[in-house]
C-alpha cells in the first residue's frame, strides 16, 4: 500500500507522479532518491534511464550518482571507454581514468596495460628504461617491464634510440664478450 499526500500528485518532488511510483516504478513516492545514490528517481527514470531502485545500474561499482557527478562515466555502461577495465576497477583498483582508455597516453589501453602485458596504464614507462612501453613491445621488441630485457648490462632505452646494438641480443656483435 503507497500511503502519499492525497492533494500532491508528486510527495516527494521528484518529479514523478505517486501513481507511478506505486504501481508502476515500484519506488518510495515518499522518497525523492529511492536507492540513495545521489540521483532523484525522476531523474534516473526520465534523464538517465537508469534503474532507480538499484544504485548502481551498470554494476560496476560506482554508483550511479558518483558516475554522473563526479566521473562523468555512463551509468548504464559499466566501461564506459571500452578499454577492458570496469569503470569501478579504473578507479577504485588502477586509479586510471575511466573515461580515457589510454591514460597515460602511451598508445595501450589501460585494459592491456593491465590484463595483458602487466604494465602501468599510469606510467608511459613502466620500466622506467627511457623506452615507451608501447615501444617496447612494437619497436624494440623488448620487455617493457624489464629495464635490461637481455640482461648484458646496457638498458633497453640505450640499446634501442643510442648504441644501436640489439636490446634482445646480450652479444649484439658475436664476439662471445
Amino acid at each position: 500500500e503507497c500511503t502519499t499526500n492525497p492533494n500532491d500528485v508528486d510527495s516527494d518532488d521528484d518529479g514523478l507522479w505517486d501513481g507511478d511510483e506505486c504501481y508502476g516504478l515500484t519506488t518510495d513516492p515518499t522518497d525523492s532518491d529511492s536507492d540513495d545514490d545521489g540521483l532523484s528517481d525522476g531523474d534516473e527514470f526520465n534523464t538517465y534511464s537508469s534503474d532507480p531502485n538499484d544504485s548502481d545500474s551498470d554494476g560496476d561499482g560506482l554508483s550511479d550518482g558518483d558516475e554522473v557527478n563526479t566521473y562523468s562515466t555512463d551509468l548504464n555502461d559499466d566501461d564506459s571507454d571500452d578499454d577492458g577495465l570496469s569503470d569501478g576497477d579504473e578507479v577504485n583498483t588502477y586509479s586510471t581514468d575511466p573515461t580515457d582508455s589510454d591514460s597515460d597516453s602511451d598508445d595501450l589501453s589501460d585494459g592491456d596495460e593491465v590484463n595483458t602485458y602487466s604494465t602501468d596504464p599510469n606510467d608511459d614507462d613502466s620500466d622506467g628504461d627511457g623506452v615507451y612501453d608501447y615501444d617496447e613491445l612494437n619497436e624494440c621488441t623488448t620487455n617493457p617491464n624489464d629495464v635490461d630485457s637481455d640482461d648484458d648490462g646496457l638498458w633497453d632505452g640505450d640499446e634501442c634510440y643510442g648504441l644501436t646494438t640489439d636490446p634482445t641480443d646480450s652479444d649484439s656483435d658475436d664476439d662471445g664478450l
